[in-house]
């Protein structure tokens, strides 16, 4: 047995309502078909069986193809997810 020590998750940084959106679309209008997004909604989540304090409500694609915008956005979603938590207000 080694004595070493326990991984333990990253601590998550906290964003704004408002600062979760600009990175969530930044982040989809960079997405290949996705450059027309034009709004990305986000709301806090509280289920603790789930580590995300937060997901996107709802998306405007704008001129994008809905389709491309929503597979973008489940691995954006995601990956921010494990990184950021939504600050109280």
């Amino acid at each position: 047995m080694t004595d070493e020590p326990a991984k333990t998750k990253p601590e998550k940084l906290p964003k704004t309502k408002a600062e979760l959106e600009d990175l969530v679309l930044a982040e989809l209008r960079a997405a290949s078909g996705c450059a027309g997004a034009v709004h990305a909604t986000v709301v806090a989540y509280d289920d603790y069986r789930v580590g995300a304090t937060w997901e996107v409500a709802s998306c405007n694609a704008g001129a994008s193809a809905p389709e491309d915008c929503e597979r973008a956005l489940c691995e954006i979603v995601g990956r921010l997810q494990q990184h950021f938590d939504i600050a109280p207000t």
